[in-house]
């Protein structure tokens, strides 16, 4: 079996320079590539150099729940947390093993044998097309190609479609996103999340759909920016 290409991406330096440690002592395993940039760790998954990640749960301008949805299907994911409550969203994304810190050695090895107990391909997605929202007394089924954008209004989210209108929720907006495919949506602004199919052009500070201007947020631009390959 080929050596598996790894990436690690903590924003805590000595988490990352304990798990670089681990793979650089374990055989069948290589460093591609380590940071507490979760941006750059996006932008080194797209060139497709990677087999497998670990990866810090919560991180600055992305988490590693978000980097996850960005690119489920190009690699195997090992998260790495302090947390423990986060593990059921880890596994429903189907990542290999959740790792609580302090890593023990003899932990990441058994983590390691998961990885190579799965097929060296990586699976394909299987996201769906739409998504429910309950609005008022109805759970109302909304494609995702209907979306253009979801805006928070007070206590209420708006999701705006091209077919329905607009269908109002009393879902958060961040609890919304975490439900969301990664690859289908991203969030511009505290008060905005754009469909990306729907954007007809970006500017310096706005995003352009068809009749729509959304502003896009300093805290949120660098993201945004790295998930449209820019």
């Amino acid at each position: 079996m080929e050596a598996l290409r790894c990436l690690v991406v903590d924003d805590e330096p000595l988490a990352v320079e304990v798990l670089v440690g681990y793979v650089q002592r374990t055989p069948g395993l290589v460093l591609a590539a380590s940071g507490t940039d979760p941006i750059a760790a996006f932008r080194t998954l797209e060139a497709g150099a990677v087999d497998v990640v670990f990866t810090d749960i919560r991180m600055p301008e992305l988490s590693g729940l978000q980097l996850i949805k960005l690119a489920q299907g190009k690699c195997r994911f090992v998260i790495s947390s302090a947390h423990a409550e986060h593990a059921i969203d880890g596994f429903e994304l189907d990542v290999v093993d959740y790792l609580l810190k302090p890593v023990r050695y003899e932990r990441f090895l058994l983590a390691v044998d998961k990885l190579r107990a799965r097929s060296s391909v990586a699976p394909e997605p299987n996201t769906p097309d739409h998504f429910f929202l309950k609005s008022g007394h109805e759970v109302v089924r909304i494609d995702h190609t209907d979306v253009t954008h979801i805006s928070a209004m007070r206590d209420y989210v708006a999701v705006h479609t091209r077919n329905k209108g607009r269908i109002l929720s009393l879902e958060h907006l961040r609890d919304l996103e975490q439900r969301l495919p990664a690859d289908r949506y991203c969030r511009i602004h505290r008060s905005h999340m754009v469909a990306l199919h729907a954007i007809v052009r970006v500017e310096r500070d706005h995003v352009v759909l068809a009749g729509t201007h959304l502003p896009i947020s300093e805290g949120y631009a660098k993201r945004f920016r790295a998930v449209l390959g820019r």
